[in-house]
């Protein structure tokens, strides 16, 4: 079941129910306007403009609240900007200035930074102004590791932002931040990763691929500390229909379930390990994202 929720923020903190009143309101009127002027195919043309060229440039911060306990970790998640053929560094800039407006103790990069082309890594630069008190870190994605992994490593290497390819490290006395390896074409190695999680440690856990999550939380269940999982590789669908959910086959075995939002780990209900899944900053395939635009995540996770 979902953890506390709270409506996404749209834009510079534009109200929810403006973005949707104004989705609603657009497919109305194609809708009416291919029946009223005998154009049938405008309204499959406004859809395509809008979820080709519109929305994928919206923006929105997605909140969640996970955990209990008087301590409070913000955490944002970017994750899936695929730069390359949609996706520049004048995007990329503009994630790293919106989540620098919200203050996160923590900043996490979750993978998939490049499309395909290694050569676009250059595009990422921006990411090197981040900043925050309890530092940045990052994963590797499949789509790094496929086509690009040398240039993507050889990149990170000289950013600053420290890559957790199965390990942890300690940003504070009680905090550990874990991250493994992309598991479709990287080295997974999750003992690894865990080594260095204390017993009573708060356990951030970056996994791209939620795939990961059930087997990760069978090597740390028991723990005392609070743990939780954060993920991409979904992209929500990239293209989703209103009470139906996304279209596309999402790419792990989960269930249609898993698409994005704050879940219990499968096989885990009742410990209190919690599993985001954000829906991503970028495209993959089709050059769209319809009900579903790019978001920064920002979780306080409480323990």
């Amino acid at each position: 079941m979902p953890s506390k929720y709270t409506k996404p923020v749209y834009g510079h903190d534009i109200p929810w129910w403006i973005y949707d009143v104004a989705i609603a309101a657009g497919c109305w009127f194609s809708a009416w306007a291919s029946v009223a002027w005998s154009r049938w195919w405008l309204a499959p043309l406004a859809v395509l403009v809008y979820g080709s060229f519109i929305e994928p440039r919206f923006l929105i911060v997605r909140r969640y609240e996970v955990g209990k306990g008087d301590r409070a970790l913000k955490i944002a998640f970017l994750s899936d900007i695929h730069v390359g053929p949609y996706k520049r560094s004048a995007w990329v800039r503009k994630l790293v200035e919106r989540t620098q407006t919200l203050a996160p103790d923590l900043i996490l990069l979750g993978g998939d930074f490049l499309h395909e082309s290694g050569g676009d890594v250059v595009e990422l630069e921006p990411f090197k102004e981040l900043r925050a008190p309890f530092g940045v870190y990052a994963i590797m994605g499949n789509h790094d590791e496929y086509k690009a992994s040398k240039e993507a490593h050889a990149w990170f290497e000289t950013s600053g932002i420290p890559l957790l390819e199965n390990r942890a490290v300690h940003p504070s006395q009680s905090i550990a931040v874990a991250g493994a390896d992309d598991d479709w074409y990287g080295e997974t190695d999750l003992a690894a990763a865990f080594a260095g999680i204390r017993p009573d440690d708060a356990a951030v856990v970056m996994l791209h691929n939620p795939d990961l999550a059930p087997h990760a939380a069978a090597l740390l269940k028991g723990r005392p500390g609070a743990t939780l999982f954060i993920c991409g590789h979904t992209h929500g669908g990239q293209i989703r229909l209103p009470f139906i959910g996304p279209v596309p086959t999402l790419p792990h075995h989960l269930g249609r379930k898993y698409d994005r939002g704050v879940f219990a780990v499968p096989g885990t209900e009742g410990t209190g390990m919690k599993l985001v899944i954000g829906a991503g900053a970028g495209e993959s395939g089709p050059r769209a994202r319809l009900f579903c635009p790019p978001e920064i995540v920002l979780v306080t996770m409480r323990f």
